[in-house]
Order: structure tokens, then C-alpha cells, then sequence
């Protein structure tokens, strides 16, 4: 198989796995963007399991060595073989470069036969399931959240959470009802759950942290597919600093994009050549 580097920022830290080989160990999967503009799930990025042993975060800037997966037709997927934390992280604004010229809509996501994409979401609501409120241990934790991705709905996250929205600006967006895996969003569950056990006040204390607290601010789902199931997921949250109240809608500044301007786009990003 080819091996070719490439510089990512990352979008996404997935859900730690346990290390399918031999049980030991952990990997992490990550939805990042390259020089290119193009967006890529990398997989797996191993690390031993523990507080603070993932050696990067969201924003960080990473060389990775990859080639094609063999059982991953996906075309954004790549399997990695080595990665270097290059301790430059990007700040919010741009990342929020990166990512503009791609926002769409999942309808559009469905058409191109994509398996990652960026929406702008309006939120509508979010519903909360609770199936345990004892599994705060965070290795436990996201060990039943890892039975979830392979077995589906049957095994049951601690809690689960679907975001109800419309895919701003898409006329032909009916709404959607989709479950969140954003990583550092379920660290925030289990911090909850952890601190309180009595459901209607997770329940309310949740809504209030990742509905009413994110209703009002600027939002991007960066959405995947499943695996197995192809169907759609919520892998992660962007929300950048707010910035002036003047700024226009992100699909204004989508449809006035020249052609130079988009030709920019496709050559190396000065971030990530830094």
C-alpha cells in the first residue's frame, strides 16, 4: 500500500476503542482537514489509556503518515501508521476558515454519496435518554459508548442524546433528529452524571449546557457516517468565538466566493504551513 504524509488540523477527536488486537491499549479516531481543504477520517491513533495521555486536542495541527484502509471504502478514510503532534494548534478563527467553503447540507451530503461533511445547524430541541446514571467511570463510560457504535441502538449509550435541527439554509431540509459523539460534549455528560443521580435534573442540567447554552451562539456540526449502518452521526461540535454582529450569513459569503478565491482554497493553507 501507499504511504503519503499529511499535515491535518483536527475537527474531531472520536471516542476512545479499546485495542481490537490484543485488548491492550486504546485508539482514537480523528475527522481532520488537510492542506487541500479536504476533510479525512484518520484512524487508528494509538495511546495508552489514561488522564491526559491523548497528546493532542481539538484545533491541534498533526503530521500524520497514512495509507488506504483495506476494509474502509469510505473515500475520506485513511489508516494511519504514525502521527506527530507538531504543537502548533490553530486558533478558532482559523479553523472557522477551514471549514466555510464547506458547509452544506445533509441533504447535498446524501446526493454526493459523502460520508463526512460540515452543516450549519438551526437548533429545534435535543432529546435526552438516560440508560444509566452509574457508568461515570470515564473508561467504562466510553467503553459502552464504543458497544453503541458497533452494536447500534441495541446496547445503549449511558446517555443518549439527539440533537432535532434543520440544516440552515436548505430549502429542501424537512429537519433531522441525530445522535451526538462529539467527545469533549459527552465528557461534559459524564461530569454531570457523575455529580447528580437523580434523572430529572441530568436531563434538565444537560439541556441547559448543550441546548440553551448553544442555541444562542454559532454552531457547526461536523457529521459522519456510521461504519456499518451508513447512517448519519454527529462526531463533532465547532462553536468559534463570536464574532462581530455585523458578520454575514455563512451561505452569503459561500455564493459570493470568486473562482479565485475558490482555485486559493484547493492550494496549501499558510496554516498549516507554519
Amino acid at each position: 500500500m501507499r504511504r503519503e504524509k499529511e499535515k491535518i488540523a483536527v475537527l474531531v477527536r472520536a471516542i476512545p476503542e479499546k485495542g481490537k488486537r490484543n485488548g491492550e491499549g486504546h485508539a482514537v479516531g480523528v475527522t481532520g482537514i488537510n492542506e487541500d481543504g479536504e476533510l479525512l477520517r484518520l484512524y487508528p491513533l494509538r495511546f495508552r489509556y489514561g488522564e491526559g495521555l491523548v497528546d493532542f486536542k481539538k484545533n491541534d495541527l498533526l503530521e500524520v503518515t497514512v495509507t488506504r484502509p483495506e476494509n474502509d471504502m469510505r473515500w475520506e478514510s485513511r489508516k494511519v501508521l504514525d502521527y506527530v503532534n507538531l504543537e502548533k494548534p490553530a486558533k478558532d478563527r482559523e479553523i472557522k476558515d477551514f471549514i466555510l467553503p464547506l458547509v452544506t447540507s445533509l441533504e447535498k451530503l446524501n446526493v454526493e454519496r459523502a460520508s463526512l461533511g460540515v452543516v450549519k445547524p438551526e437548533l429545534l430541541d435535543i432529546e435526552v435518554k438516560i440508560n444509566s446514571l452509574e457508568a461515570f467511570d470515564r473508561q467504562q463510560y466510553f467503553d459502552m459508548m464504543g458497544d453503541f457504535l458497533e452494536k447500534g441502538e441495541k446496547a445503549g449509550m449511558p446517555v443518549e442524546i439527539k440533537y432535532i435541527f434543520r440544516c440552515e439554509g436548505e430549502e429542501a431540509c424537512r429537519g433531522h433528529k441525530i445522535v451526538l459523539l462529539d467527545w469533549e460534549l459527552n465528557e461534559a455528560v459524564r461530569n454531570i452524571v457523575r455529580g447528580d443521580k437523580e434523572p430529572l435534573a441530568v436531563k434538565r442540567k444537560i439541556r441547559e449546557q448543550l441546548f440553551d447554552h448553544l442555541k444562542g451562539k454559532e454552531l457547526y456540526f461536523i457529521m459522519g457516517t456510521h461504519f456499518i449502518y451508513g447512517t448519519w452521526l454527529i462526531t463533532g461540535v465547532f462553536c468559534p468565538e463570536k464574532e462581530s454582529v455585523n458578520q454575514r450569513s455563512i451561505f452569503d459569503f459561500r455564493q459570493k466566493r470568486t473562482v479565485t478565491e475558490m482555485n486559493k482554497g484547493k492550494q496549501e493553507h499558510p496554516v498549516l504551513n507554519r
